[in-house]
C-alpha cells in the first residue's frame, strides 16, 4: 500500500483554512483639507470676494473628490476592507472555496478526495476578492507524499500574480493533513463494533441508526422465482405490489418525485396478485382517489423543456411530463414540473431523483400509530419498467401487451408493437425505509419543493395524530436494524438547505470513495453508466476536454493494485448494459461508449502495471482474476403461440437483424454497489459525472449497513445471492452462490467461465434459448499486460455500432459524460 502511495496522490486531503492577515491600504487616500487651503482660521484674514472664491473652490473640490471615491470605489481601489475568500485548486480545478469575509477570518474546513499520479499534481491556495486575485500558495504532491507526518501548518507568504508586488506582510493561515487512503479501516471491524462509522461529512443528513429497509430486484417476480438463500430468511417481495400497497394505505400524504410518470402504468398485472382489487388499475386513477380522500398528492417531475405543451411532445428525452400534467390538470392532486436551472446549459440537465415518501400503518401494532415510509432507487413510474426476472424478448408480448399496453423500446429504430419484438427488457433495483431515514427523504421533497414551488401546499407533519418517528420500539428487533445515511448530489439552486457552508452538495460522490476504501474483499456493481477519473485516462485530449473527474473507477483500480501488492484476493463485478439506452448508432450512444472504453482501458492498465511489478510476467496471473466487467442479455427460440406482428421491420437493419436473431440485451439501469457483503448503496445516481457532479443531475442515494449482523448472515448477502441467482437462471445453483466467497479464484474463475458461454450462445449464428440465463461477458478482450482489445469484428452483434465508440463532433461532453 505504501509503494502504491510514492506513485499516487491518494487519500484525503483535510484543509482548515483559518484567517489571513489584516488589511492594510496601499495608499492614503485621506488628505486634510488644511493642508491644500491652509488653516480655516486664514479665512478671518481674507478679503471677503476671496473668501467667497475660496469656497467656491473647496465646494468644487469635494464634489470631484466625492465622484472620485465612486469610482475608485467601482475599481477596487478604495481603502476600506473588501470580501475576501480562499479557492483550493488541484490541477487547476477548483475543489473547495470558503464564504466570503470582511475581516479575513474563516475557520473553515474542507476534504478533498485524490487519486492522483503524485508527479502531475499540485495544489493551488488562492487568496481573492471579487475583484482581483490578492495572492497564492503552490504545494506539490510530492512535496506533501514526503513529509512525515504529511501536515503542512503555519502562518504562509503569499505569492503575487505576474507583475504585480504583494504587500510583503501578505500571508495566509491554514492547516493541510493528508491522510493515506490505506489508513481506513475495513468494513469488518465497522460491523463488529471494533471501529465506529459515523457516516460521511459535507451531507444535509446524518447517520441515523434503528432503521429498516426492504430490497427490491425488479419491478416484479414470478411466483417460483425462489433464490433459496440460506442463513436468513430471505422472501424476496414484488416492488410496484407493495408501492400500490404504500399508497392505498395513506391516510396523510403521498409525496412523488420523478424523473418521468405516465398516469395510465398499471403497477399490479398479476393474476394470482394477493390484492385482486389492484390488477389493471391506473396509477393516475389511484392517485386521484387519494387526493378525493383528502390526502395530500404532491408529484414533483423534471420538466424536460424540450417538451411542448400545446402538442403533449414527449420531448428529447421521451419522458411524457405535459402528458402527465395534463392528467392531473383541474384534480385534486397537485402535479408540478420542475426544470434543472443550470447557470450555463439551463436545459441540460435533470432532475433524476426516484422517490414515493407516503404515511404509513406501523405494522404488526394493535394502535393507530404511522410512520413515515419511503421507496428509492432507480425505477420510474414509467413506460417498460414492468419486467420480471424472465426479461422475455417475445414471448410476454402477445400475453401482456394486450392487456396492459407499454410496449417499450427506445433502443431500436422505428420499433413499435405492429412490428413485433423484440420488447426491451429492463433490470433494476428499487429500496424501501423505514425510520429516521425515510423522514430525511421526505424532507429532501419538501425542501425541493419548497424551492421550485408553493410550500403551503406541503403537509406540516408535525400536526399528524400518533406519528412515530422511531418505529424500531414498536418493533423490536425481529427485522434486523439498519444503520443509513442519505445522500444526494444537488446545489442551493434546486434546494433550501445545504450542508454549512456549501453551495454544492455530492455527498453521494464522497459515499462511493469512502465505501471503497474500506473494501476487504470484494465489490459488486450494477449501473447503467461506468466512466469517470479522466485525469487517468491515456488519451491526453479526452484527458482535458471529457471534464469526468469522478474517481469511482481509478478507485477501484487502485484498490485493486494495493491488494495485488499485498498478496491478498479481491475481486470487482461490474454488471452494466451492452450500451446506454437509445439507437447505438446515435451519436450521444457512440460518444458514451468512448468514454467507457477510456475507462476500463485505464483500470486494466493499473492493474496490469501492478502485475508486472510485484508479481512479474506470469502466465497464471490475468488481470481478469481481479477486475471483470458483464452485461445481461437474452435469446428466445420461436415457440408455437408467439405474438405475430402485422408488418415486418425493413430488411438489413438493426431493428430486423435483431428479430432474425431473435436476440437483444436486457438493459441494466440499476444503481447499486455492494461491497463485502457488509454495505450497500442504492439509488438514481449512475456512475458518471452527470450524477457525482453535484451541479448537474439532481440525485438521491442511501448508503446502509446491518450492525447487528454477521456479514456472511445478514440482508446484504442474501440480496447479491439473489441478483446473481436472477442473472444466472439456475445455471449455478443456489447452494454454489452460497458456498462461492465472492473473492474467491473459484468464484471469479465460475462467472467468467459462464459469461464467456453465454455470450458464445447470445452472439452466435444459430438460435438458441439462453434457459433463463442472462450473465454475458461484457465483449472486450484483455491482454495478461491489461491492455484492452476488441474481440472478433469489434462491434455489438446485429448492429455496425463499434464496441470502443467513437467522440461526436457535435455533441459538448458536459452532455455525455
Amino acid at each position: 500500500m505504501e509503494e502504491d502511495q510514492k506513485k499516487f496522490l491518494h487519500g484525503t486531503l483535510e484543509f482548515t483554512i483559518f484567517d489571513a492577515t489584516p488589511y492594510s491600504p496601499p495608499f492614503p487616500l485621506s488628505v486634510s483639507l488644511s493642508k491644500i487651503f491652509g488653516c480655516p482660521m486664514m479665512f478671518m484674514y481674507r478679503p471677503i470676494p476671496y473668501m467667497f472664491i475660496q469656497c467656491v473652490c473647496v465646494c468644487v473640490y469635494v464634489y470631484i473628490m466625492y465622484n472620485l471615491l465612486k469610482v475608485l470605489s467601482r475599481q477596487c481601489i478604495i481603502t476600506r476592507p473588501k470580501p475576501a475568500y480562499v479557492t483550493i485548486k488541484l490541477n487547476k480545478k477548483r475543489v473547495a472555496k470558503t464564504s466570503s469575509e470582511r475581516d479575513r477570518v474563516w475557520n473553515q474546513t474542507f476534504q478533498i478526495l485524490c487519486a492522483h499520479r503524485a508527479a502531475d499534481t499540485a495544489i493551488t491556495i488562492t487568496l481573492k476578492t471579487r475583484c482581483s486575485v490578492l495572492g497564492r500558495f503552490h504545494v506539490t504532491a510530492e512535496q506533501i507524499l514526503s513529509s512525515d507526518p504529511a501536515i503542512i501548518h503555519g502562518f504562509f507568504p503569499l505569492v503575487a500574480e505576474k507583475g504585480t508586488n504583494p504587500s510583503p506582510n501578505l500571508k495566509l493561515k491554514f492547516l493541510m493533513w493528508f491522510i493515506p487512503a490505506y489508513h481506513q479501516p475495513g468494513w469488518s471491524r465497522v460491523i463488529e463494533g471494533q471501529s465506529p462509522f459515523r457516516g460521511i461529512k459535507n451531507a444535509s443528513f446524518p447517520q441515523r441508526s434503528n432503521c429498516r429497509v426492504v430490497l427490491y430486484q425488479d419491478a416484479h417476480h414470478n411466483t417460483g422465482f425462489d433464490p433459496r438463500v440460506s442463513d436468513v430468511s430471505w422472501n424476496p417481495r414484488n416492488l410496484w405490489e407493495d408501492v400500490y400497497r404504500a399508497i392505498e394505505g395513506a391516510r396523510h400524504l403521498v409525496y412523488i418525485a420523478g424523473w418521468a410518470l405516465n398516469p395510465n402504468l398499471v403497477l399490479v398485472r398479476d393474476m394470482e396478485s394477493e390484492i385482486p382489487h389492484a390488477i389493471g388499475v391506473a396509477i393516475g386513477e389511484l392517485l386521484k382517489r387519494k387526493a378525493e380522500e383528502g390526502v395530500a398528492v404532491r408529484i414533483m417531475l423534471w420538466n424536460d423543456e424540450t417538451s411542448l405543451p400545446l402538442i403533449k411532445n414527449k420531448g428529447l428525452m421521451r419522458t411524457d411530463d405535459e402528458t402527465a400534467f395534463s392528467y392531473f390538470r383541474n384534480t385534486k392532486v397537485v402535479c408540478r414540473l420542475c426544470p434543472r436551472s443550470h447557470n450555463k446549459l439551463p436545459t441540460a440537465f435533470a432532475h433524476h431523483q426516484k422517490t414515493i415518501t407516503v404515511d404509513s400503518r406501523v405494522p404488526d401494532t394493535t394502535t393507530n400509530e404511522r410512520e413515515i415510509v419511503s421507496f428509492i432507487g432507480g425505477l420510474d413510474l414509467y413506460d417498460g419498467r414492468y419486467d420480471t426476472e424472465e426479461h422475455s424478448l417475445f414471448r410476454t408480448l402477445g400475453k401482456n401487451h394486450s392487456k396492459f399496453p407499454d410496449f417499450y423500446q427506445t433502443s431500436v429504430s422505428g420499433a413499435k408493437l405492429s412490428r413485433g419484438g423484440p420488447r426491451e427488457p429492463w433490470h433494476d433495483c428499487h429500496a424501501c425505509v423505514m425510520g429516521e431515514a425515510a423522514s430525511d427523504i421526505l424532507r429532501n421533497f419538501e425542501q425541493r419543493w419548497t424551492k421550485q414551488c408553493d410550500p403551503s401546499l406541503l403537509v406540516n407533519t408535525s400536526a399528524i395524530r400518533n406519528l412515530v418517528t422511531d418505529p424500531s420500539r414498536t418493533r423490536g428487533k425481529q427485522d434486523g436494524t439498519w444503520n443509513i445515511q442519505v445522500f444526494r448530489s444537488i446545489d442551493h439552486v434546486s434546494a433550501t438547505e445545504m450542508p454549512r457552508g456549501l453551495s454544492v452538495e455530492k455527498s453521494i460522490h464522497d459515499a462511493y470513495i469512502e465505501a471503497i476504501r474500506r473494501a476487504e474483499r470484494f465489490i459488486y456493481i450494477e449501473n447503467q453508466y461506468f466512466m469517470g477519473s479522466c485525469d487517468q485516462w491515456e488519451n491526453k485530449n479526452d484527458r482535458v476536454g471529457s471534464g469526468c473527474t469522478n474517481l469511482i473507477p481509478v478507485e477501484i483500480a487502485l484498490k485493486i493494485a494495493a491488494k495485488i501488492r499485498d498478496r491478498e484476493r479481491f475481486a470487482v463485478y461490474i454488471v452494466m448494459p451492452m450500451w446506454p439506452e437509445g439507437p447505438p448508432d446515435s451519436e450521444a450512444v457512440e460518444e458514451i461508449l468512448h468514454w467507457t472504453r477510456e475507462t476500463t482501458a485505464m483500470m486494466y492498465r493499473i492493474i496490469g502495471e501492478a502485475i508486472r511489478e510485484e508479481i512479474g510476467y506470469n502466465d497464471e496471473i490475468h488481470p481478469k482474476d481481479y477486475l471483470n466487467f458483464f452485461c445481461l442479455a437474452n435469446r428466445e427460440e420461436k415457440r408455437d403461440g408467439d405474438f405475430t406482428a402485422n408488418s415486418s421491420p425493413r430488411p438489413n437493419t438493426h431493428y430486423w437483424n435483431a428479430q432474425r436473431n431473435r436476440r437483444f440485451m436486457v438493459y441494466v439501469h440499476s444503481k447499486l454497489m455492494i461491497v463485502d457483503d457488509a454495505y450497500l448503496l442504492i439509488g438514481s445516481a449512475n456512475i458518471n459525472q452527470r450524477s457525482m457532479d453535484g451541479s448537474r443531475d439532481t440525485e438521491i442515494v442511501i448508503g446502509c449497513y446491518q450492525p447487528e449482523r454477521q456479514i456472511d448472515v445478514n440482508d446484504i448477502r442474501a440480496y447479491r445471492i439473489s441478483l446473481w441467482y436472477e442473472h444466472t437462471g439456475g445455471l449455478i445453483t443456489p447452494d454454489e452462490l452460497s458456498s462461492w466467497e465472492p473473492e474467491s479464484p473459484e468464484c471469479v474463475r465460475g462467472l467468467r467461465v459462464m459469461g464467456e458461454r453465454m455470450w458464445g450462445v447470445y452472439s452466435g449464428d444459430e438460435v438458441v434459448d439462453m434457459g433463463g440465463a442472462h450473465l454475458v461477458t461484457y465483449p472486450i478482450s484483455v491482454t495478461k499486460d491489461g491492455e484492452v482489445e476488441d474481440i472478433s469484428d469489434g462491434v455489438f452483434p446485429d448492429t455496425k455500432t463499434p464496441v470502443k465508440g467513437k467522440r461526436s463532433r457535435m455533441l459538448p461532453p458536459i452532455l455525455t459524460t
